[in-house]
């Protein structure tokens, strides 16, 4: 979002919209409601900025609507983990402004929160200036002493928290989402795509889900919780194939996928004794029937080093296939912070039937953490 100097911005938004605008009657209630949750789901509005013919600003190789979509749609993600995880957070309903390359206009952006209702609106943007020397934070509300601003300061404290850029401070504006939504609102401005030093941040691997987190601690926050991470580790899904000495092979994962740890594996129990396997992963799951299992990996598949189940000898199922991935590896794979993987254990199984040769594990997923 372009940015102008204080003076400025205001003179120009004075000029543009008229008095009668800027004195609009606004709904907001004062910040002295009460913003403890009463146990149901709050409703979270989230408007990722421009989309469409409209770009917003453009710096550095950035290009804001793109950005703005990221962290929106990992944010929705990070709400929906919250609510499913019952060690803490919070409970939310989530709707977005657009989930994809969407030219959507102000008005619409406003009605569709308004029309909801929703209990938040939330706007993610990213500056720019003519001169590359700007640099900073700002978060925006419409007034001062509202839940808005209460909400804006959170946002402005955990994102400065998040990125270290220069703190510009909260401030007030009189921007169309903020004026026109009726519920409190907020809008950020992370950092400049046109300054050379946020750009780098900003397109730093990491940094999307550094901001999307940074939204949800302030939200959190802003409704009296303690800021909380949901857990969202290793999950198993599809089914695995019964092998030929009718044990079932069982896919687990030990430890935190993540990017600066290095204590996690995936292993595979229950396999037969003394044979040969790999373990396959991507980025889409499957469950499509194959050789009497399911495949359970899709899109373009890697597959890591031959692993030997060891065992007890022919024909038993006390075989066990582990690999360390730590992160180096995960580095080196090139997952970045966010990816959801889908993993898969194949294994040879001589069996009785020539046509079925392959042991098949179920599925597993993980994302990947910082």
């Amino acid at each position: 979002m372009f940015c102008l100097p204080p003076l400025r911005r205001a003179a120009t938004l004075t000029a543009t919209l008229g008095l009668a605008a800027a004195a609009a009657v606004h709904l907001e209630p004062p910040a002295s409601a009460s913003l403890q949750g009463s146990g149901n789901a709050r409703r979270i509005f989230i408007d990722a900025g421009h989309g469409g013919i409209d770009p917003g600003a453009i710096g550095n190789g950035i290009v804001e609507k793109e950005l703005n979509l990221e962290v929106a749609l990992r944010l929705r993600d990070l709400l929906e983990a919250d609510t499913a995880d019952p060690s803490g957070g919070g409970e939310w309903e989530v709707r977005m402004t657009r989930t994809d390359d969407a030219t959507v206009s102000l008005s619409n952006r406003t009605t569709e929160a308004n029309n909801w209702p929703a209990d938040r609106f939330v706007s993610i943007h990213h500056n720019a200036f003519t001169s590359s020397i700007a640099s900073g934070t700002e978060t925006f509300s419409f007034a001062n002493g509202t839940q808005g601003a209460d909400l804006r300061d959170r946002l402005q404290e955990e994102l400065l928290t998040a990125m270290g850029f220069v703190d510009r401070g909260p401030k007030t504006a009189n921007f169309f989402v903020l004026r026109e939504s009726l519920m409190p609102a907020a809008l950020t401005e992370a950092g400049f795509l046109s300054n050379p030093s946020d750009a780098a941040a900003l397109a730093a691997p990491g940094a999307v889900e550094a901001l999307a987190r940074a939204h949800l601690f302030g939200i959190q926050r802003h409704y009296g919780l303690a800021p909380h991470l949901p857990v969202s580790g290793p999950s198993t899904y599809c089914f695995p194939k019964v092998d030929s000495a009718g044990c079932v092979p069982t896919i687990l994962a030990t430890g935190t996928p993540s990017l600066t740890q290095s204590d996690f594996a995936i292993a595979c129990d229950h396999v037969l004794s003394q044979q040969f396997g790999m373990l396959f992963w991507g980025r889409e799951g499957l469950e499509l029937p194959l050789l009497g299992g399911f495949l359970c990996v899709g899109g373009s598949l890697a597959r890591t080093p031959v692993q030997f189940s060891d065992g007890l000898g022919l024909g038993n199922c006390s075989g066990r296939l582990e690999l360390p991935m730590d992160s180096a590896f995960l580095a080196s794979s090139g997952m970045l912070p966010g990816d959801e993987i889908f993993c898969q254990w194949w294994y040879r199984d001589p069996g009785l039937l020539p046509a079925t040769p392959v042991g098949l594990s179920g599925g597993l997923k993980f994302t990947v953490l910082p």
